[in-house]
């Protein structure tokens, strides 16, 4: 975990205030259970039930699961990319029946939370899959229009059915939220480029190229 996508000139605010409602909460969490000496005895080898264990608590579930919520914009404010997204990516690689630019179907899932995106590709051809890439880090950053672009580089590995070349590359893409899609371009060290366009198609994440 970290705090690269909060707001730091709200963050400190926001803490000194947790650090009230989280001491006022375990004084009255004390107060309840020291009528029961045994379970006063057992809270204290709690971590959590603690100001430090209740604010860090807080913090952890907001990081991972309510940082999407509109309350929180006010420490966080980065977009929601978690889904699977389907669409086109077409490569600088000369397709040798067309000799046309190849255009193969792409799907990227993307797992996030407040701290961290992860993202992972899966590239195929006439439904099979030809192979699979894994962000190795990331970066999303807001621009001055207000737009977000999701700069990553990643780590590709071939079908071996298909083909034998694992390599590594860049991509950058904008996300634009009005149709819930990002677009942009990638290259690699086999040194082709190209471009990605797709769509959110649904939030949940299977794990592969397709159904099957």
């Amino acid at each position: 975990m970290n705090f690269k996508n909060y707001k730091t000139s709200t963050l400190v605010s926001f803490i000194v205030i947790l650090a009230i409602f989280c001491n006022f909460i375990y004084l009255q969490l004390d107060d309840f259970l020291m009528q029961f000496p045994k379970l006063k005895e057992i809270s204290n080898y709690i971590e959590f039930l603690s100001i430090l264990g209740l604010m860090t608590l807080v913090i952890k579930l907001i990081d991972s699961h309510f940082w999407a919520f509109e309350i929180t914009n006010l420490i966080i404010e980065i977009p929601d990319l978690n889904g699977r997204y389907e669409g086109i990516m077409t490569s600088s690689y000369i397709d040798s029946e067309t000799q046309e630019p190849t255009q193969l179907e792409c799907v990227m899932e993307i797992i996030q939370n407040a701290s961290s995106i992860h993202v992972f590709t899966y590239i195929g051809k006439k439904g099979i899959l030809t192979s699979s890439s894994e962000t190795i880090c990331e970066v999303l950053k807001k621009k001055e229009n207000g737009f977000y672009t999701l700069y990553y580089n990643y780590g590709n590995n071939s079908n071996l059915n298909v083909e034998f070349n694992d390599h590594k590359g860049t991509a950058y893409l904008e996300f634009f939220p009005d149709i819930v899609s990002l677009r942009g371009n990638y290259f690699n060290e086999r040194k082709n480029n190209g471009t990605i366009d797709v769509k959110l198609v649904s939030k949940k994440i299977i794990g592969r190229f397709n159904e099957k």
